[in-house]
């Protein structure tokens, strides 16, 4: 018998054939809540002030330090108003986490 488990976090791929709607973009999936969180650099985007968001920095292999942004598209278990800090401590925070251990894995296997 197999154990089928779901990850914590998955990117999210629009790959449908011909095209790809997320190219270029991190779009990641959380997959107990069901929020859908973007990654930016922070240089790179404006964002409105009502998104809820996460600022981190993640240091690659050359030891140069990236200046990021988590950005919650959607939450669906979760009252974006009343959880805001929930939303941001126990999702957005935890998937800057994981995207930067990708991203270590990532940088290592190059």
């Amino acid at each position: 018998m197999t154990e089928l488990k779901l990850p914590a976090f998955a990117f999210l791929d629009a790959n449908a054939g011909d095209k790809d709607e997320l190219a270029g973009r991190t779009v990641i999936l959380h997959v107990r809540s069901a929020s859908i969180i973007e990654m930016f650099d922070r240089d790179e985007v404006i964002l409105n002030e009502d998104v809820i968001t996460y600022k981190f920095i993640y240091t690659n292999k050359f030891g140069i330090k990236e200046k990021m942004i988590a950005a919650l598209h959607y939450c669906m278990t979760l009252d974006i108003e009343n959880d805001r800090e929930q939303i941001i401590n126990e999702i957005i925070k935890p998937c800057a986490i994981w995207y930067c251990d990708y991203c270590t894995w990532e940088d290592k296997d190059d």
